[in-house]
C-alpha cells in the first residue's frame, strides 16, 4: 500500500489518497496538527516501523514519531542541535548490518548521521560542514558507503566516504543509561548554582 504525506508551515501533516487522486487533483484523506509553536521542517517514513510511523523534525531541534492513522505522537526526542534545523532526512542503506542510520542535512551547510532508534542521546548523532553555503540535496549510495551532496551557489558536487565507527565509538565512550543525558543539564550532574 502506497501512502503520501506532506508537512507545512501550517503545522499540519496531510495524508493524500494516492489511488483516487489524479494529475489535476490530490484528494486529502486526513490532516492533523503536529506542532503548536515550532514549524515542522522535515518528514520521513520511520524505517522498519511495524506500526507505520512518521518521523518529523522541527525548528526547535526536536524529532517526533507519529502514528498517522491514530493521529497521535509516540515519542519526542532531542535532535542534532548544530547547523540549524534539519531540512531533509533519508534512510542510510546498511546492508549486512543490523544497525540503522539516518542521513540528514540542515539549513546551514551541515550533513550528518543519526543512529536509530531515536532516544535523544546526543552521542548518537554527528554532523560536519559539507559546503561553504547551502546544500541543495544529498543522496547515499545503495551500499551505504558514500554520500553525494550538491551545493547551491558553490556549484559543486561532493562525494563523502561514510564511516560509522566514530559514531559507535562516541556512543560507547558517552556512557550508558542516563549518563549521556546528564551532560545536557546546565551545570552537569550537580546543576547550576545561583
Amino acid at each position: 500500500m502506497h501512502r503520501l504525506f506532506s508537512i507545512g508551515k501550517d503545522r499540519r501533516v496531510f495524508e493524500y489518497d494516492v489511488y483516487k487522486s489524479t494529475q489535476e487533483k490530490l484528494i486529502v484523506l486526513r490532516h492533523f496538527l503536529i506542532e503548536q509553536e515550532a514549524l515542522p521542517s522535515a518528514c520521513l517514513w520511520y524505517p522498519d516501523s511495524k506500526e507505520g510511523l512518521l518521523l518529523t523534525a522541527n525548528t526547535q531541534y526536536k524529532m517526533k514519531t507519529w502514528n498517522p492513522s491514530a493521529q497521535s505522537s509516540r515519542k519526542t526526542c532531542l535532535g542534532p542541535t548544530y547547523g540549524g534545523e534539519i531540512t531533509k532526512m533519508k534512510e542510510l542503506p546498511c546492508p549486512n548490518r543490523e544497525d540503522q542510520y539516518l542521513v540528514y542535512q540542515t539549513s546551514k551547510k551541515v550533513i550528518g548521521l543519526i543512529k536509530l532508534p531515536l532516544d535523544g542521546n546526543p552521542n548518537k548523532t554527528m554532523g560536519l560542514i559539507a559546503h561553504p553555503n547551502d546544500i541543495t540535496d544529498f543522496c547515499p549510495s545503495p551500499d551505504g558507503k558514500f554520500l553525494f551532496t550538491c551545493g547551491g551557489d558553490d556549484l559543486s558536487v561532493m562525494m563523502w566516504s561514510i564511516d560509522l565507527n566514530p559514531v559507535e565509538l562516541a556512543i560507547e565512550m558517552g556512557g550508558r543509561e542516563i549518563e549521556p543525558f546528564v551532560n545536557l543539564i546546565e551545570g552537569g550532574r550537580e546543576g547550576q548554582i545561583f
